[in-house]
């Protein structure tokens, strides 16, 4: 029953789409991954190393069996697995720049294949049969928020509840200014984010409601390109010139910088992902723990002009050459 009266909640009204309409909306990517391995129950689920613990939890918290595997620099499978009867693979389109390659693993692997795109928001075409799910947390300053594209055949029939313990502290202190502050809310909130199969909360379905998704998507590509261009010839990836829609622009230089650097220059980077390094099997996985340790994903996000951009770009260049 709706309430009557008492205080104003926030001002938001509902917009026309969240991008995703068709999708399942739930909480997180590691929700959708739940909902996927409930549904198939996969006897067992070959993944990449290269990942986060995130990826893990689901299947732990189903106690399925996984075994890792390896990439070669162009991110690729470094051996296409025969899979047995109940087996599935999850391939990352890491950092939204292998789409091509995606669609080719999916003529490969059909419904055993699930794909990861929470680097690829935007890439809303087909994936079936294989199961896809993206995260709009990744993209947007939403407390939740992801989406989860799977056969009709294999949709679970269960009532989910809607996510309910969400916290935007982190962003409101992030947005007056209050950095230090919203790092450690924010760090101590995606700490608390689970596998519980949950719909989307209420918040984040009218904040994306109300998303420009045709601007973002142009001033991130456009981004992109600037960054290419600028820093193209001193990346050790390859990058096909044809994606587009990409989560950053990943640069792995042929010697790496210090982060400490560019952090005092207020130049925030993250490191994907340095759960990768710490895991038992870490030996066997040489380049997955380089890219976790010396990869600069580099934001391209709708916050930022080429003036911002260029400081990064000039910022790079000089500590390369110190």
């Amino acid at each position: 029953m709706k309430k009557i009266g008492g205080f104003f909640e926030l001002e938001l009204t509902s917009g026309d789409s969240i991008y995703h309409n068709d999708a399942i909306s739930l909480s997180t990517g590691r929700a959708c991954l739940n909902y996927i391995l409930q549904s198939k129950k996969p006897t067992k689920v070959y993944v990449p190393y290269y990942c986060c613990d995130a990826l893990i939890e689901p299947l732990s918290l189903n106690e399925i069996d996984y075994e890792f595997y390896s990439i070669n620099d162009n991110l690729e499978l470094t051996r296409i697995p025969e899979l047995q009867s109940g087996e599935c693979i999850i391939y990352c389109d890491f950092f939204g720049i292998k789409s091509n390659y995606t669609l080719s693993l999916i003529e490969i692997f059909q419904e055993k294949l699930i794909v990861d795109n929470t680097h690829s928001f935007f890439s809303r075409k087909s994936t079936f049969p294989a199961s896809s799910f993206t995260s709009a947390r990744k993209y947007f300053g939403v407390p939740d928020g992801a989406f989860l594209y799977i056969r009709e055949i294999e949709r679970l029939n269960i009532s989910i509840p809607r996510n309910q313990k969400i916290s935007i502290d982190h962003n409101v202190h992030s947005l007056v200014g209050l950095q230090d502050q919203a790092y450690l809310e924010y760090a101590q909130y995606e700490s608390e984010l689970g596998s519980e199969i949950e719909t989307m909360s209420i918040l984040s379905e009218r904040l994306l409601s109300n998303v420009n998704f045709d601007e973002v998507r142009k001033i991130r590509n456009d981004n992109f390109e600037f960054l290419r261009n600028e820093l193209g010839d001193l990346n050790e990836l390859i990058i096909d010139k044809n994606e587009v829609d990409c989560f950053c622009y990943p640069l792995l230089l042929k010697k790496p910088i210090d982060k400490q650097k560019l952090y005092n220059e207020k130049i925030f980077i993250p490191s994907l992902w340095l759960d990768t390094v710490h895991r038992d099997e870490h030996l066997n996985f040489p380049f997955e723990c380089k890219l976790s340790r010396e990869l600069l994903p580099l934001p391209i996000d709708h916050r930022y002009t080429s003036k911002e951009l260029q400081r990064v770009s000039n910022t790079i260049k000089r500590l390369i050459h110190e």
